[in-house]
């Protein structure tokens, strides 16, 4: 296949070096032109990958039609808030790909639409649009180390030759049709990831972070049968596979982002000291104005909501959360 993978960050170069070695030819675009020659000139993508080079088989290029010309499969590996603009940029090309494949863990704040909701909008492609979700740490990823994802989306036939297509011997997916469920369990998963490094922030331990994750879990299952999708959904790689690993995880940013909450820093502070973007501090904001529209109730990550915008102590909103009145689980 020619994959063209959309982003330059993290995940977006991982994703595109182990298609590559797939056997797939991979090109990526990178919104800064000079970050994006200089990539392709020295092949090194630091601060985003540290400690490997972008092999010489993946092309690195500023120039967005060049990269999607000719691609059987457009990935998005982008901030969620960055997709409505880079959808924009690709509607101007004129160029419509064969597929579509999300990355992408989060909320648009401004409509409240899932990302894969927002590339058939924008791209006006009803089925030909996938996700891919799942405890997916890169840094791992590159390691070669064993990591299992699911992939989702309207047809199963075509679900299953981008399983076959994309999978390799360190990377296993599973496929299934819960787009709904996944998409809202890779984002909001990242609020609890958050809440649990709140919680290593301010020293407590693994009974803390049990707690948060279990009771977690249910907020995520609460929001998913909401939206209208499959509540078993979160007991798969998607839910409780991925939360376990970003709650947990000192890879994860927003577990670090956490942490550093519950160390006093403010959310400001934060988004100065950290290189890539962690989706969970403006999911967070998403998930607040969806629970408010579908009347749920969702008090952890409410709680993190109230940390990051309110300027809420995060000690106190850790103890709120004890002091709810008890009820049966």
């Amino acid at each position: 296949m020619e994959i063209a993978v959309l982003g330059c960050g993290n995940w977006g170069s991982v994703f595109g070096i182990i298609q590559a070695r797939n056997g797939h030819k991979v090109r990526i675009w990178e919104f800064d032109r000079p970050r994006a020659l200089r990539v392709q000139r020295t092949r090194n993508n630091e601060p985003f990958l540290t400690g490997h080079k972008m092999p010489v088989t993946v092309k690195i290029s500023p120039d967005l039609r060049e990269t999607i010309a000719a691609a059987d499969l457009a990935v998005f590996a982008l901030p969620c808030q960055t997709l409505p603009v880079v959808l924009a940029r690709i509607r101007r090309t004129g160029i419509r790909n064969p597929h579509y494949l999300s990355l992408i863990k989060g909320i648009d704040v401004r409509t409240l639409l899932l990302p894969s909701a927002t590339i058939r909008r924008s791209l006006r492609v009803k089925n030909r649009v996938y996700v891919l979700s799942g405890p997916s740490i890169a840094n791992e990823i590159i390691r070669g180390e064993p990591t299992a994802v699911v992939l989702v989306g309207p047809d199963p036939k075509t679900a299953q030759m981008l399983q076959h297509e994309l999978a390799t011997e360190n990377f296993r997916i599973y496929h299934g049709r819960d787009t709904v469920g996944v998409e809202i369990a890779g984002a909001a998963k990242n609020i609890l990831a958050i809440a649990a490094g709140i919680s290593d922030g301010l020293g407590f331990g693994a009974n803390t972070r049990g707690a948060l994750i279990t009771r977690g879990i249910v907020e995520l299952q609460r929001l998913v049968e909401k939206i209208g999708g499959r509540p078993e959904t979160l007991w798969g790689l998607a839910g409780l596979g991925d939360l376990v690993t970003t709650a947990s995880s000192e890879d994860s940013r927003n577990h670090r982002v956490g942490r550093m909450l519950g160390e006093g820093l403010t959310s400001e502070q934060i988004r100065i000291k950290i290189v890539m973007v962690a989706e969970g501090l403006t999911t967070a904001r998403a998930v607040h104005e969806l629970a408010a529209r579908y009347r749920i109730e969702l008090p952890i990550c409410e709680t993190v909501y109230q940390i990051i915008y309110k300027k809420l102590d995060a000690r106190q909103g850790l103890r709120a959360l004890m002091m709810r009145p008890l009820r049966g689980e």
